[in-house]
């Protein structure tokens, strides 16, 4: 018996090895495979001139229908799409699989513009069926300036697990991208995307991008989108699904305007149907102060809805409107800002509707939460414990570097200009390579090419905040007149190591940064106000510190530094009158100026101390 059992146990014990080999065997065959795939795949080129006689190759490339449906491609190729203006409308429908996608490129530094001013029934410029398709740099777009051919979607986003990066799609006349339920694990990321729409009797018809989902998760993310006809980013359906959307990192801004003169929603999410899965971080959404406006982002629509998240977004003279009820809805370390002071920041058509709200570390500024005031909103809602809020204004400018994923030398940069300033220097060291060329644009004036170019050699950039110049869109009933630059208040810009087709004649300047210094410290004598003009070599949390003669620490207060030039206001109206030094630290280097304060005004003409910054 005992024979008998260790015979069972040994062939037990051999079994389990040979499963063990033939797991890694198969484990070890997969991952050749993947290497050979990833070895085995090819590159093929497209061009104007190109046809579907060619052969793919640099010298006998196709025409661009072809390459999407010629059956020569496998999973993991690349097509090259050499500069030029393919007229027409083009379909894809040919799939990679996972780990192994089919890439349509534009040729770096190349423009293509995909033009649908053509007459046909199809219902977008570029639609994409296939999965597991990446299509990349590409502009789409329409040249009718009148006339019918003018009114199809940009892109119909049928495909699964595929992604839009870093297309402009603008001036069609339906939506930007229509984000279909089929296109399950999808994502649009870094498009500029504007202009698309029409104008219709009370609104604007056509979204920056609509979108539906069901399962899995699709994702919009680091785009800039503005001057959508209809909403910036529609999430609605009548008898479809609206469930996992992860929107994040986007500049929405003036969504509405060309279609009917009017602010729309930037962002809405709900419908007949339940929204569910929803998160929203990250995003920069602004609307023009004082102009005609909905709600900046609303949060449901007729039907009741289930869970969402709402965090670390900077929402600009725009309310957070919810309604129509939410089972969870967490809104969290959000910074919303009203000029007006009559703007709800937050509103509800009854707060009562979600089930379980959590709102807290949000900073507001100035206007209303919910028609109240900021404590009587905590005390009614028993939300916002750990949240700020302000009735003055931000006065610091500021700036956030959004680093593009897929393209190294390409970011987007956002700037909140409430300091007024004529221009900021912006370190772009983690985003360009010393020695390269760099191209900055300004995304409301694409078309007029880069407002600062040249060679990098590190340190800060210098970025114009005085523009004014805009695109228009193609069409001329698009309420054009109403249309203006967010400058000076708010600027939205493209760095790019990539001249997409755009030289310009003189290169501009490239600032090494400097040490921390300060400038200047003034007026001194001081009775209260003592403002500090300062450089910082980056953006980072500066630390000023008000010591008296004898050592002692006796004021201290922190501001959000910006590469460049910094005003920084202190109030010593408190301390008594004698001799301070007041120190700027950034956490590594400081600087120091001595101040002589005194408790009143003197009538008569005094001589003013010298500033000793070397103190």
């Amino acid at each position: 018996m005992a024979l008998q059992l260790k015979a069972q146990a040994g062939q037990a014990a051999m079994q389990k090895h040979k499963t063990l080999i033939m797991s890694r065997l198969f484990l070890g065959i997969g991952f050749l495979l993947t290497i050979y795939s990833g070895l085995n795949a090819g590159s093929y080129y497209v061009a104007t001139g190109g046809s579907a006689a060619g052969t793919g190759s640099r010298v006998a490339p196709w025409n661009l229908q072809t390459a999407l449906n010629t059956p020569i491609l496998k999973a993991g190729d690349t097509v090259w799409i050499a500069g030029g203006t393919y007229k027409g409308v083009f379909s894809s429908g040919l799939s990679g699989r996972e780990g192994s996608p089919i890439i349509y490129r534009s040729i770096p530094g190349e423009t293509v513009v995909l033009d649908g001013n053509v007459s046909t029934e199809a219902s977008a410029v570029l639609r994409i069926d296939g999965n597991y398709t990446w299509f990349w740099g590409l502009t789409i777009s329409n040249s009718a300036s009148t006339g019918s051919n003018y009114y199809k979607d940009g892109v119909f986003f049928g495909g699964a697990n595929g992604k839009l990066i870093n297309c402009i799609i603008s001036n069609n006349g339906g939506n930007g991208i229509g984000f279909w339920q089929t296109a399950v694990n999808s994502e649009v990321y870094g498009c500029i995307i504007y202009h698309n729409g029409y104008s219709g009797d009370t609104r604007g018809h056509g979204h920056g991008i609509y979108g539906q989902n069901s399962s899995l998760l699709k994702i919009i993310r680091d785009n800039i989108m503005f001057h959508s006809y209809g909403i910036g980013i529609h999430i609605y359906s009548e008898s479809g699904s609206i469930q996992g959307f992860s929107i994040e990192g986007n500049a929405i801004f003036n969504s509405g305007i060309p279609g009917a003169a009017f602010i729309e929603r930037n962002i809405l999410i709900g419908g007949l149907q339940e929204a569910d899965r929803i998160t929203i971080t990250g995003n920069h959404i602004y609307n023009r102060p004082n102009y005609q406006s909905k709600a900046s982002v609303q949060l449901g629509y007729s039907a009741a809805n289930r869970n969402a998240q709402v965090s670390k977004n900077i929402l600009v003279d725009g309310s957070l409107y919810v309604i129509a009820g939410w089972n969870s809805l967490q809104v969290l370390e959000n910074t919303i800002i009203a000029k007006n002071p009559d703007m709800q920041l937050i509103a509800f058509d009854s707060f009562d509707n979600i089930t379980t709200p959590v709102f807290n570390r949000n900073r507001y500024y100035g206007g209303t939460l919910s028609g109240l005031t900021f404590e009587q909103w905590k005390s009614s809602s028993g939300q916002d414990a750990n949240s700020t809020y302000s009735a003055a204004l931000p006065t610091q400018t500021e700036y956030h570097l959004i680093k593009n994923r897929h393209e190294a030398g390409r970011a987007n940069i956002i700037v909140y200009n409430w300091g007024k300033r004529k221009d900021l220097m912006v370190d772009l060291s983690t985003v360009l390579s010393r020695d390269k060329d760099f191209y900055i644009y300004d995304v409301l004036n694409l078309s007029a090419g880069p407002i600062v170019s040249g060679k990098y050699s590190g340190g800060a950039i210098q970025i114009p905040l005085n523009l004014s110049a805009i695109e228009a869109p193609i069409r001329a009933d698009s309420h054009r007149d109403e249309l203006r630059h967010t400058l000076p208040d708010f600027g939205v810009f493209l760095v790019s190591s990539l001249g997409q087709g755009a030289q310009s004649d003189t290169s501009n300047p490239v600032f090494e940064a400097l040490p921390l210094k300060i400038k200047q410290c003034h007026p001194n004598p001081t009775v209260d106000l003592l403002a500090i003009e300062a450089y910082s070599p980056s953006q980072t949390q500066l630390l000023v510190s008000v010591y008296d003669e004898a050592g002692k620490m006796v004021h201290n207060e922190t501001f959000n530094g910006n590469i460049g030039d910094n005003k920084l206001v202190i109030n010593m109206a408190g301390l008594s009158g004698g001799l301070y030094i007041v120190s700027l630290s950034d956490g590594e280097n400081s600087a120091t100026c001595k101040i002589l304060k005194r408790d009143f005004a003197l009538n008569i003409e005094y001589e003013k101390e010298e500033d000793d910054p070397q103190l």
